[in-house]
């Protein structure tokens, strides 16, 4: 499994009507994020956020400060923080503007993102459909093609690939229509066509959706985005999944060094070690890959918890190394452990 690009909607605020520190930590934020530079920019949310917690929850400001935090607490992995915030986030939206306010589809999208991380496809779902009419609704367009990408990804993520392909063709069409056809957000929607692809059988063709949205990534962020680094790793897999392996080899090599400068600790970074450890296996450097299997298990059991369908995938390697080096108790402890999480996803 990989790790695939939700778009999430970042908070905007209304020049004019804001505390002029709460106003500069929040630009300074939003500036900071899309660097990305995520640490830094959680200490300024963070610091909004204390600021717009002085002026009650009835606040819009407090509101905003909730919903950016939870963004930058999930581009650094921690799910349950994040969950934590965009719960609030929305519970306040709901109680002082109504449930079907223009404003909660962006909410209910991002608390929605959370869940798919998580693998919690079922919750994931309704919270989607949700802000799905409640977009349509409102007429925006490049709102609607967002979250039509998420329930795209969700559907394809439960296995529900036959649904989830018009779902996704739906939001590439407004896209291409509201943009020029190279925006990130056109990117992001190839990106999920490329994995359905694969999943489907079809390597090649994944591999060409790949290959059109890299430079889209690389233009719209530059080379160094986590986001290019998820697609080369992509890439990587596609590529190797043909047997070819000598040319994929780059890209994986590209993703980890852009994942260890930009977002270490991530979600993504996490999946790109994984990849290599993989990749270290297939080469016979059996002790490598156990080493850093190590290593990707308790970043994912951190990120993720005990149970989630990626850490399955690598326990499910870990004991395939291990049976390879001889630590014949060791791999079956990693299997049975692989299996029963995996059995409680069917």
């Amino acid at each position: 499994m990989r790790v695939l690009l939700l778009t999430a909607f970042s908070a905007v605020f209304v020049l004019g009507q804001d505390d002029a520190r709460w106003h500069d930590l929040t630009s300074e934020g939003l500036r900071l994020s899309k660097v990305p530079n995520y640490p830094v920019a959680e200490v300024r949310f963070r610091a909004a956020l204390e600021e717009a917690e002085k002026w009650g929850e009835a606040d819009h400001r407090l509101w905003l400060s909730l919903s950016n935090l939870a963004l930058m607490r999930e581009n650094q992995g921690d799910l349950v923080e994040a969950e934590k915030l965009s719960r609030r986030a929305l519970e306040l939206r709901e109680k002082y503007l109504g449930p079907e306010h223009a404003e909660l589809a962006a909410v209910l999208h991002n608390l929605a993102g959370v869940y798919i991380y998580q693998a919690r496809y079922s919750e994931a779902d309704p919270l989607l459909r949700r802000a799905l009419l409640i977009a349509e609704h409102s007429g925006d367009e490049r709102q609607v093609a967002t979250i039509l990408n998420s329930l795209g990804l969700n559907l394809m993520n439960s296995g529900q690939r036959a649904r989830a392909e018009p779902v996704l063709r739906r939001s590439l069409a407004l896209f291409e229509r509201l943009d020029d056809g190279e925006s990130v957000d056109v990117g992001k929607v190839v990106n999920n066509l490329s994995m359905l692809y694969r999943f489907d059988g079809k390597p090649g063709k994944a591999e060409t959706e790949l290959k059109r949205a890299l430079p889209i990534f690389e233009k719209n962020l530059g080379p160094g985005h986590p986001q290019v680094a998820s697609t080369l790793n992509n890439l990587f897999t596609v590529i190797a999944e043909q047997h070819r392996h000598d040319e994929a080899e780059p890209y994986l090599r590209r993703a980890l060094a852009i994942g260890e400068e930009a977002c270490p600790d991530s979600m993504i970074t996490t999946q790109i070690r994984a990849n290599l450890a993989s990749f270290l296996a297939a080469r016979g450097r059996f002790q490598e890959a156990a080493q850093i299997l190590e290593d990707v298990i308790a970043r994912q059991e951190r990120l993720y918890g005990p149970r989630h369908p990626l850490l399955a995938n690598s326990l499910a390697n870990y004991s395939v190394v291990l049976g390879r080096l001889h630590h014949k108790a060791e791999a079956k402890r990693a299997e049975n452990r692989a299996n029963s999480i995996i059995k409680s996803f069917r």
